[in-house]
């Protein structure tokens, strides 16, 4: 017999809520190497779905309230887990589409855990291994989404460069303007990376504000995050672009593939520049000095990830000969 009921953390069953996992997924998968961090910025409520004495599946509702869809506020699922059946995925999802309609809501978007600071989309296809960052899923909870009536409402991919071949001369003729415009490119400083992280976290501000779905997030809540990336960053491939007065015009985070024990391949995480039309081009530059010390390191490949189908990371990894190597689904739902 199928039952649904509410928990959330510090509740005496919220350990069902995060041991689910365990149960679902083999003792070697990628998806438990890691701790799981159940964010709580807007958690709203938490379901888990039993089949007799078993949870078989979870899901949590956010409730941010600046997170708009279509002019409107939506709500978002998040920490989708479900096993293997189909009644299953229906069951949970169908609740949870009754209880945000009894909260007033009109549009449901998942996978989401709140925001796109957290944990959204969908692996999309598994034709490649993962790469570090990437989330580890079952492929049918899309199937599962998509017969509880969500459709896409945004398409995300990965593309790599297996070539690393840096130096176009196009790219480095507009290199010498900006230097000579008073440019500046340099390693991000460890010795001060709490500081280095709150200029970027200011300057996120501007240069993300007009992303597909972007909420702002506190500084605290910033810095907490990406201080926990210190152990993970190489400085010579997180670089920072200033103007000739030290302000951060841009700037490209990133990591080494952990998971990749075949070749050195680099992810390139994030990626961000000021959008006055003056250092157009600045992307492709800064990208081209990392590709250059990529390559003195030894690294033979590049993972340019999570680009936004629309966005204007697109031209820039095309640019770099970017392949597919994976796609991504992120979906909504309008409640009738």
């Amino acid at each position: 017999m199928i039952k649904i009921s509410e928990t959330g953390p510090g509740l005496p069953d919220f350990h069902l809520f995060t041991e689910l996992p365990r149960s679902i997924y083999p003792p070697d998968s990628i998806r438990l190497r890691t701790p799981e961090y159940i964010s709580t910025d807007f958690l709203r409520s938490c379901f888990l779905l039993k089949d007799g004495d078993n949870v078989v599946a979870r899901a949590s509702v956010y409730d941010n309230p600046l997170l708009q869809y279509a002019g409107r506020h939506a709500f978002s699922i998040g920490n989708y887990e479900c096993a293997n059946g189909n009644e299953y995925g229906a069951a949970l999802l169908a609740h949870i589409d009754s209880v945000v309609k009894s909260w007033g809501g009109e549009h449901l978007i998942g996978p989401m855990n709140g925001s796109t600071w957290e944990g959204y989309r969908f692996l999309a296809d598994n034709a490649n291994p993962l790469f570090f960052t990437e989330p580890a899923h079952h492929l049918y909870y899309n199937t599962q989404f998509k017969a509880a009536g969500f459709g896409p409402i945004a398409q995300y991919y990965s593309n790599i460069d297996s070539g690393l071949e840096p130096d176009n001369p196009e790219i480095l003729a507009r290199e010498r303007e900006l230097l000579a415009a008073g440019v500046t490119i340099r390693p991000i400083d460890l010795a001060n990376f709490e500081t280095e992280i709150g200029r970027v976290f200011d300057f996120n501000l501007l240069a993300f504000s007009t992303n597909f779905l972007y909420t702002p997030i506190g500084r605290e809540a910033f810095m907490k995050k990406y201080l926990q990336t210190k152990a993970y960053i190489n400085p010579e491939l997180t670089l920072l672009a200033e103007d000739a007065e030290g302000n951060l015009i841009g700037y490209f985070f990133c990591i080494h593939d952990f998971y990749n024990t075949k070749s050195k391949c680099l992810i390139v995480k994030t990626l961000a520049r000021h959008p006055d039309p003056q250092w157009r081009g600045l992307g492709h530059v800064v990208g081209n000095v990392i590709y250059r010390k990529a390559v003195e390191l030894g690294y033979t490949s590049a993972i340019h990830s999570f680009i936004y189908e629309q966005g204007t990371s697109t031209k820039l990894s095309t640019n770099f000969s970017g392949t597919n190597y994976r796609n991504y689904v992120l979906y909504g739902k309008h409640l009738a």
